[in-house]
């Protein structure tokens, strides 16, 4: 199980925790994620060439497995084996996770379940991303490792708050048209009376289609404010799929994550079972803490900044 870590060995003593052991760590790093309401933690692992990728402490949801070669292009129509019903248009997948070397990001942008085929990337011009690296056959393809937030859009408008910052990279998005509610029918700005507003009236509200997520839409890192593309209806959608990296890489992870582990480590060392201790005494045994958490004041301050901006 893949875990977040805000200290490294070369920064221990730098941290006054010098005899900090990995299990320490990774437990104080548990508790920060906790706090922050970032199961996917704040560290994300780049590709060869540098491109946020995904989630260092995600864990995949389910893997296929590629049974040809494949790569490098776009629209590319890879055989699989695995639970390839699972998948949905717009997921986006990891390729070869344990060979760094061509680990990559893409998005899935048909599926073919009869026979068991998925295409990665698209050949269209408007969404130019697609498999970067060769892939031999038994690539691991898998799924989960980044952020996915769905929004409801504010009527009229294409922009969203994302809850997780900063915002390295959006992967890949789908968006739809749902119905309005009654007597609204004509308050949005979709035409009601063009050929694809007769075949909704029929056919129901268009499916899930991608938007061009790396070229189209537009972010700022550290506010989460993503402008979404208008849609096939030449309108704003009503409900959008984002798939997304946040976080830092380690080599500019903020101090104030790396200091507020080393002080929860202190306080597990303090005591196992309790930390945080403030006052002991051996007449008439007693303990106080500073709090009823090992997460003091301070910490919880240092963190702050930190935490997610949406249920999760």
């Amino acid at each position: 199980m893949p875990a977040s870590a805000y200290l490294q060995s070369g920064d221990l003593a730098n941290y006054g925790v010098p005899t900090a052991t990995a299990a320490q760590i990774a437990q104080a790093s548990v508790l920060i994620d906790a706090y922050l309401r970032r199961s996917s933690g704040l560290l994300y692992t780049a590709d060869s060439v540098g491109n946020p990728c995904f989630m260092t402490a995600q864990d995949p949801e389910f893997t296929l497995t590629a049974t040809a070669s494949f790569g490098p292009g776009n629209g590319l129509s890879i055989p699989v084996t695995g639970p390839i019903g699972a998948l949905q248009i717009g997921d986006c997948v990891v390729l070869d996770r344990a060979n760094t070397s061509v680990t990559e990001t893409v998005q899935v942008t048909s599926i073919d379940q009869p026979n068991g085929k998925i295409t990665l990337g698209s050949t269209s011009a408007n969404v130019p991303s697609g498999v970067q690296f060769a892939h031999n056959s038994g690539c691991k393809i898998e799924t989960g490792l980044l952020i996915t937030e769905r929004k409801y859009l504010p009527k009229n408008r294409s922009e969203v708050t994302l809850g997780f910052t900063p915002v390295m990279r959006i992967v890949g998005g789908t968006g739809r048209y749902g119905y309005g509610r009654r007597g609204e029918a004509g308050a949005t700005n979709t035409d009601n009376f063009n050929l694809l507003a007769s075949l909704n009236k029929f056919g129901g509200p268009p499916a899930w289609e991608i938007w061009p997520a790396n070229t189209a839409a537009g972010v700022e890192p550290y506010t989460g404010q993503l402008w979404v593309p208008a849609g096939i209806m030449l309108a704003y959608y009503s409900e959008i799929r984002v798939r997304y990296v946040a976080g830092y890489l380690y080599s500019n992870l903020p101090a104030d994550v790396k200091l507020a582990c080393a002080q929860i480590i202190t306080a597990l060392q303090q005591n196992p079972q309790i930390g945080n201790v403030k006052n002991l005494k051996a007449g008439d045994t007693g303990i106080e803490q500073f709090s009823a958490s090992v997460l003091s004041d301070d910490v919880k301050a240092m963190l702050q900044p930190f935490r997610a901006r949406a249920f999760a």
